[in-house]
């Protein structure tokens, strides 16, 4: 036979490839159409795969935030951004320790389950009724180291008249220390003044304020009355128009909002204890600022006003808490959803459902520390976590345990965290507290300088040196004793916001 044999038109003596070729020629036309269709298929419904935009909610990367403590401030410092999206007004970066059953939302509305708890601010009447005055005058109670109700504070701690007489001598040193125009100052004027990178007249002014009025001096009453009111004539001659305490025209720097948050303690706590109408106008404008500046929806504060692209830092954050605590002190309004979002931050910064903080969302769970927890755990009792909260337990046991027991010695002390777990304990009250405040107490004054003079009655930044947390090797000598006065001056500072179980009325 010569040729080939063909069925149809397919020749039969083609190989492999030439049957390939001439289906192709044949066939060419539908198999792209039919590869299109089903890729347009595909697309489709990887589409309808993807996270679906939510109305109202902007999404930002979890974990971005500038360097912590030790690094750059503001907007133009280092980042670091892991890719988790998660919605701006729900609490961001869980750490890897929560289980899955955990919920990510923080609901804030009375009668929640959730870590949070309901937000109930606490009751603030009498909180400042154990100060006295430094003469024994208005608020009643003696002096430092005074009978009545200081004194009876004191002996009810089982300190004796040593913590009374270690403060008398670190206001004196604070006395010494103010400036002709009523302010103090972090940088200079005295030895050991630190790295002197960290100026703020107003924050000085704020710490050296809050020293003395913690023992009951007012700027009408007190050993000390004439100091307490030359420093707050300061404050209010720097306040900016738009209610700002900070003495630097830049926004940003790290000191801006420690500053504005103390100095509207050290008013709002003035203002409260004499009545006087000439503070009222500052210490309101000075709230509203803050309140301006937290953030719209994830509820921290940092370094600046806070808006949709930043994040908020925790100890930050605490302190302007408190401000706001001091001002429903002094009968300021303060807004309840400020509240509410605030306890959002808390939750964005927690671990462990609640019994661990650190300083920013998105960090890791190796960022806990103990200044952290104990200032999360004290934001979470001014906004009403109950005194028996499984969470504020564990965080308690933490902040009491052996890694976290109080010592001067070098690299270990912390003067920073113990200024707020003497709070947090404080208001707890019991046994615990009272063992901690007087081991810590004793080490505090075994440390303060003798004598009078130059030093006499503060507290050396680096000697021993502090831990990295604790910030007094770069805020300096004058930081580092307001905060030693502070801790000492806890148990009369402000009343205990968990009232005292009455063991008489329980007994059979």
């Amino acid at each position: 036979m010569g040729g080939s044999v063909e069925i149809g038109s397919i020749p039969l003596d083609l190989d492999a490839s030439g049957l390939l070729r001439l289906w192709w020629k044949s066939n060419r036309t539908g198999f792209l159409a039919s590869v299109g269709l089903h890729g347009l298929l595909l697309l489709v419904f990887a589409i309808w795969a993807l996270p679906q935009v939510i109305p109202g909610k902007n999404f930002v990367l979890d974990g971005f935030s500038t360097v912590g403590p030790g690094g750059p401030a503001g907007p133009e410092g280092p980042i670091q951004i892991n890719t988790k999206l998660t919605p701006v007004d729900l609490p961001a970066g869980r750490g890897t320790s929560k289980t899955k059953s955990d919920s990510t939302e923080a609901t804030t509305e009375k009668g929640s389950d959730s870590p949070a708890g309901a937000v109930n601010p606490v009751a603030v009447g009498g909180a400042l009724a154990g100060r006295g005055t430094g003469t024994g005058g208005a608020a009643g109670g003696g002096g430092a180291g005074g009978g009545g109700g200081k004194g009876g504070i004191w002996q009810g701690l089982g300190v004796g008249t040593k913590p009374p007489t270690g403060i008398a001598a670190g206001l004196a040193w604070l006395a010494r220390q103010q400036e002709k125009g009523g302010n103090w100052r972090l940088h200079e004027g005295y030895p050991d003044a630190g790295e002197r990178v960290i100026r703020t007249d107003a924050g000085a002014t704020a710490l050296a304020l809050l020293a003395m009025l913690g023992d009951g001096n007012t700027p009408i009453e007190g050993q000390h009355a004439k100091s307490v009111a030359r420093g707050v004539a300061f404050l209010k001659s720097i306040q900016k128009a738009n209610g700002d305490y900070h003495d630097h025209e830049e926004l940003g720097r790290q000191t801006a909002f420690y500053a504005h948050s103390q100095a509207t303690i050290a008013m709002c706590e003035a203002y409260a204890l004499t009545g006087d109408a000439s503070l009222k106008a500052s210490c309101e404008r000075a709230v509203k600022f803050l309140l301006e500046s937290q953030h719209p929806k994830d509820g921290g504060w940092r370094y600046q006003p806070q808006s949709g692209e930043s994040v908020g830092d925790l100890s930050v954050t605490g302190w302007a808490l408190m401000a706001l605590h001091s001002a429903r002190i002094a009968k300021i309004n303060v807004p309840f959803d400020n509240f509410e979002r605030a306890s959002l931050f808390l939750e964005s910064v927690s671990e462990q459902n609640g019994a661990r903080y650190k300083y920013q969302p998105g960090d890791p769970l190796e960022k806990v520390s103990s200044a952290m927890t104990a200032e999360g755990l004290l934001c979470r009792q001014w906004l009403g976590w109950p005194k028996d909260h499984p969470s504020q337990k564990d965080a308690l046991k933490y902040l009491l345990s052996e890694e976290n027991k109080p010592s001067w010695a070098p690299g270990r002390r912390n003067v920073y965290a113990w200024y707020y777990t003497a709070q947090a304990l404080h208001n707890v009250g019991g046994p615990d507290w009272q063992a901690w405040y007087q081991h810590t107490s004793q080490l505090i004054l075994q440390g303060q300088a003798s004598g009078g003079g130059v030093v006499g009655g503060s507290w050396h930044p680096t000697k021993p040196p502090g831990s990295n947390e604790e910030y007094a090797a770069k805020a300096g000598r004058l930081y580092l004793t307001c905060l030693c006065l502070l801790v000492l001056e806890t148990p009369i500072r402000h009343a205990a916001i968990y009232p005292e179980t009455d063991q008489k009325e329980k007994a059979p």
